[in-house]
């Protein structure tokens, strides 16, 4: 779990550094809003270039895609950090889905489940993590109130009150459903040698 946290929190620090005022930044959203049914897909993609490394402090400057620069600090669980050269170039990928399913049938419990897996490189390579967490629960669905575009589900711990865009999700969505909710979040981080002109 602490090999976990600190990829996540690297990862995350990396990712938010490049993307930061970055407008080149490659971003892809896919949205499905139909009865009964949601689902969103994110995707950012970005890459920078190591300008300057402090072996002493841990410190990277990078050069992001828009010509900005940004410093960060590799914490000492960074594997492979002597392997990182000026010129590398640092890849963050992140991915996040979201999904709500009505279930008008089946297991009545409501709960939630988290699962996490994480990787890092191999000793001896260029520095790389990935990591991804999924929650998955279920809910009750508690009050449908078409008026105010609203959907209130009731899970294990606490209550929501859904904001609908969709109309049509009325006509399906009934007190008494429940609702599956499928949350993952993706990180990648790869370093790799200077690209070749």
């Amino acid at each position: 779990m602490k090999v976990s946290i600190v990829l996540l929190t690297l990862s995350m620090i990396t990712t938010n550094a490049v993307i930061a005022e970055e407008k080149s930044a490659e971003e892809k959203v896919i949205i499905s809003n139909t009865a009964g049914q949601v689902k969103g897909i994110a995707i950012v993609d970005v890459q920078a270039t190591v300008q300057k490394i402090d072996k002493k402090t841990r410190e990277i400057t990078l050069k992001k895609e828009n010509g900005g620069t940004v410093s960060i600090v590799a914490p000492e669980t960074v594997r492979n950090f002597d392997q990182i050269e000026v010129n590398d170039i640092i890849h963050a990928k992140y991915y996040t889905l979201v999904e709500f399913q009505v279930v008008k049938e089946g297991s009545t419990v409501v709960g939630r489940a988290v699962q996490e897996t994480s990787s890092r490189a191999q000793l001896g390579d260029k520095p790389g993590a990935n990591f991804t967490r999924t929650i998955a629960a279920r809910a009750n669905v508690t009050k449908v109130d078409p008026e105010n575009k609203t959907i209130t589900i009731q899970g294990k711990d606490n209550t929501v009150e859904l904001n609908v865009k969709n109309p049509e999700h009325f006509k399906v969505v009934k007190v008494g459903d429940q609702i599956d909710a499928l949350f993952t979040e993706s990180i990648a981080i790869s370093v790799s040698g200077p690209e070749k002109k």
